[in-house]
């Protein structure tokens, strides 16, 4: 119990010291001597880890790592707005049991320390002209996270997770700093106007927090306990848990619009979005212009624990949003991605994929999200088999309310698996979710990418009717003698009536 309470006040501690940041660190002096071994083969073989904390090497294997860290900004990316967040391209299947779904976060003045490296000198996060840059990037395994809580890019996030050297990506101005995995997830809707997902037209504020720390958060656990000694980071990998005790005081907060006339009243309410069972509620309260959020929580040890919960609320006398429904009609996939070459070759003037060396044969395997203002959905079960010239009806389909005069966007992400011989990191017996186990293995540069596509509207009314959308080229394996790209898509916007 000792131990509990400490915890509990250490995580108090740390939620509470907002603005108190050090100095930015250094990849090129900090990352290695943290941790980081800088060799990919010895990554995939798990002989040293891909995450290590941020100041591991002043904290003693015998006692605790350094602390979990809290991020708040806007998620946004400078480079490529398109891609502020997404599920992952692609992953290294012996570290992960699953893809992750990322964002990039803008951080707050306050929280600006996190970003490693140097601007000036094109260091760290700020090296180079990517999705990432000037950012800190963050990571969740997408089987570790409940839909409801993906953002959009605009949102603004409060979070509570492991501060870490990502080691696997040092090229090109020296390791990132990330937050991989977190603990706790804060996404307060479009700024704390009309959420997308929201009916009546209430702000909206979604609570995530989860007993998983995943497998990331494994591997930084075993880099700390044993320091570069590879035997005993195998034996630790193979043994550790990956439940983390949640026990502390989480607080948040829901910004509002100002109240439409005199004497407006707030209506606030916390909704269930899948917690596991006997799991607390969140307490709300309303001061100045928002609503604050508290969550108590003590933790049983090695019991599984989940929050999900969206925390509502609007005046009284608000006008309600348009309700607008987007069907996706249609995917046409022009190649499947699959086969790579004959013989593993590099290049044979394939048709299908620029990765011409992958061992892969037809049908390709993909992965196809669609996202609309923010509220995100997987065609069918997360897995379509196709093959040239296939053609896919009867698409997921999609719900929002929106403000009248707000820009929104349709946004597709799509990913061809490769990499099923690897299994996860499980074992070669596992799937890498949502990819299937298969014989199949790519290439060092990862999973084939069809490629996103995007369109954005002006308003709601803007959006009204059928639209086809093609993949950008920029970013996709999609051989460019395929002019049109390797699919299209196909959607419809409809008015819902009230």
């Amino acid at each position: 119990m000792l131990a509990l309470a400490l915890l509990s006040a250490g995580l108090a501690a740390t939620l509470a010291a907002t603005a108190r940041q050090r100095a930015q660190p250094d990849p090129q002096v900090e990352a290695r001597p943290d941790g980081c071994g800088r060799d990919y083969l010895a990554q995939t073989r798990r002989d040293v880890p891909v995450w290590v904390f941020v100041g591991d090497r002043n904290a003693p294997a015998s006692g605790p790592p350094p602390p979990p860290r809290r991020l708040e900004g806007r998620i946004a990316s400078r480079y490529d707005p398109d891609l502020a967040v997404h599920p992952t391209p692609e992953d290294l299947p012996p570290v992960h049991r699953g893809y992750d779904f990322n964002f990039n976060v803008l951080p707050d003045a306050a929280y600006r320390g996190l970003l490693g490296g140097s601007a000036a000198l094109h260091t760290g996060n700020f090296a180079g002209h990517g999705e990432t840059t000037g950012r800190l990037h963050v990571e969740r395994e997408q089987r570790a996270l409940s839909p409801f809580a993906w953002p959009e890019a605009g949102d603004r996030v409060a979070l509570v997770g492991a501060w870490v050297w990502d080691c696997g990506h040092w090229t090109g101005g020296g390791e990132r700093t990330e937050i991989h995995s977190y603990r706790a997830l804060w996404v307060e809707r479009n700024g704390g106007l009309v959420s997308p997902a929201s009916a009546p037209g209430e702000s909206e504020g979604d609570l995530f927090l989860s007993s998983d720390k995943t497998y990331a958060g494994v591997e930084a656990d075993c880099a700390h306990r044993t320091k570069g000694a590879v035997a005993a980071f195998h034996a630790c990998l193979a043994t550790r848990p990956a439940w983390q005790n949640l026990s502390g005081t989480y607080r948040f907060r829901l910004r509002m619009p100002p109240p439409p006339r005199p004497g407006a009243r707030l209506l606030v309410r916390v909704l269930d979005a899948g917690s596991s069972a006997g799991a607390p509620r969140a307490r709300t309260k309303e001061r100045g212009d928002g609503v604050d959020v508290t969550l108590d929580l003590k933790a049983k040890p090695g019991k599984r624990l989940v929050i999900a919960q969206r925390v509502l609320a609007r005046w009284t006398g608000a006008p309600r949003p348009e309700h607008l429904r987007i069907r996706f009609l249609r995917l046409l996939v022009r190649r499947a991605m699959d086969p790579g070459c004959p013989a593993g070759r590099s290049s044979c003037g394939s048709k299908e994929t620029t990765h011409g060396e992958q061992f892969s044969r037809a049908p390709g395997e993909w992965n196809v999200y669609v996202d609309a203002a923010g509220v995100w959905k997987t065609w069918r079960n997360g897995l379509l088999r196709a093959r040239d010239g296939q053609v896919f009806h009867d698409g997921p389909t999609l719900d929002v309310h929106l403000a009248p005069g707000r820009p929104w966007r349709v946004f597709v992400f799509t990913r061809e698996c490769d990499f099923g011989s690897l299994g996860n990191a499980d074992g070669p017996t596992h799937a890498m979710t949502p990819c299937p186990r298969s014989h199949e293995f790519g290439t060092f540069d990862g999973d084939d990418v069809p490629g996103i596509a995007v369109v954005r509207f002006a308003t709601p009314t803007a959006a009204l009717g059928v639209h086809r959308l093609r993949p950008r080229r920029r970013g996709s394996t999609c051989p460019a003698v395929n002019r049109l790209g390797c699919y299209e898509i196909g959607f419809r916007v409809d008015r819902v009536a009230r």
